[in-house]
């Protein structure tokens, strides 16, 4: 394979598929604004595995971006960031409310979970697409929850953001576990591929175990505001179903459904969150059911109602949930995350408890906290 053709190698061969080649179509752009995309998107890209000397799964130019919306990219000071691509031709608040809660008025509050816009890279000429920087995060569940505290704090977290954002007269509009990122890479202590994060990010080897959150606590955060609405105190909050990623919302299914409160359905969907990803499971998603989990049945109950007037704002949300969990012993928040029915075995519990008790003696709370 020689370089003449290297830009029309077929994608059963490993070539770029049509999505990637927007990509590549801007990789001097984006480099001269700072931003330095893989090498598998340089114009002038030849697979490492043209030469024959490498299998073609074993090199990392060899992997296809996720999402045709998004890649990664190194930023010029060799910061790791997502780029995604915003055609400014469809109206959306997208902007607006990544800005908002980038502002330095909500940025530094604790309690803001919203996704920082870095930088945002006006459209080339004649063009109608802009590009949103962002921290390269990696989706919250990729590194198993080791116990069940570690599981409370994502829950905490999570709410806490969606109440920051209901505070603001946000509705966030696509509340679903993929939209819910975190920083994972001090659980490796060092950079996961992008597009395949089980493995190192130059390649040389497997992604390492992941430490647990408990001695590196980890924060959360919400992403994707295309779907996202801003609201004044006197507007009426309603939206034109159906909307978002979870197509089990009750609002969304009535036949010709009216127009909708978002804010509680923003309820049910971050309730959805924790119901199937630990209560239910959803076999759709292989989200099997796990134990120990049944404190939060009632909370969470209320949050999915089918009725929305019967939900929970997330202000009552966060102070049932507060209550729930002062409740608990440590036993239960450092006790160890199981699908229902497995069984943990003799040698991994004795290994458990000899790290929680280390833990205990180095004095890390069952709740890791940022």
């Amino acid at each position: 394979m020689d370089s003449t053709t290297a830009r029309d190698i077929p994608i059963e061969e490993g070539g770029l598929h049509s999505v990637e080649k927007f990509w590549r179509d801007h990789y001097e752009f984006l480099k001269d604004r700072g931003y330095t995309l893989r090498r598998r998107y340089e114009p002038d890209w030849i697979p490492s595995w043209a030469d024959g000397k490498k299998e073609r799964s074993r090199c990392e130019d060899s992997f296809a971006l996720g999402h045709a919306w998004t890649l990664d990219a190194t930023r010029s000071d060799g910061t790791y960031v997502i780029l995604k691509r915003v055609d400014l031709s469809i109206p959306t608040q997208e902007l607006v409310v990544g800005r908002l809660f980038s502002s330095p008025e909500l940025a530094t509050n604790p309690r803001n979970h919203c996704v920082p816009f870095l930088d945002i890279i006006d459209p080339k000429e004649g063009s109608t697409t802009a590009f949103i920087v962002m921290p390269l995060l990696n989706i919250a569940g990729f590194a198993p929850f080791k116990t069940i505290g570690e599981a409370v704090e994502y829950f905490r977290q999570i709410f806490e953001a969606l109440q920051f954002m209901h505070h603001n007269n946000v509705a966030h509009g696509d509340c679903k576990t993929d939209n819910i990122m975190a920083d994972l890479h001090p659980l490796y202590g060092h950079a996961l591929h992008p597009a395949l994060p089980y493995m190192r990010r130059d390649f040389s080897g497997w992604s390492s175990s992941p430490a647990p959150r408990t001695s590196k606590p980890v924060k959360y955060y919400l992403i994707d505001f295309d779907l996202s609405n801003i609201y004044g105190d006197t507007d009426a909050r309603l939206m034109t179903p159906p909307w978002g990623g979870d197509k089990s919302v009750p609002e969304h299914l009535i036949p010709n459904a009216p127009p909708c409160d978002p804010f509680p359905v923003d309820v049910y969907c971050i309730g959805n969150v924790v119901k199937q990803g630990f209560l239910d499971g959803r076999e759709l998603m292989f989200l099997k059911p796990k134990q120990g989990f049944e404190f939060m049945r009632g909370l969470i109950s209320d949050m999915v109602n089918d009725d929305p007037s019967k939900r929970p704002t997330m202000d009552e949300v966060v102070a049932r949930f507060d209550q729930i969990i002062a409740s608990l012993s440590e036993w239960t928040l450092r006790s160890p995350i199981l699908d229902v029915g497995e069984r943990f075995g003799i040698v991994n519990s004795i290994f458990h408890w000899a790290r929680q008790l280390t833990y205990v003696a180095w004095r890390l709370p069952a709740i890791p906290k940022i």
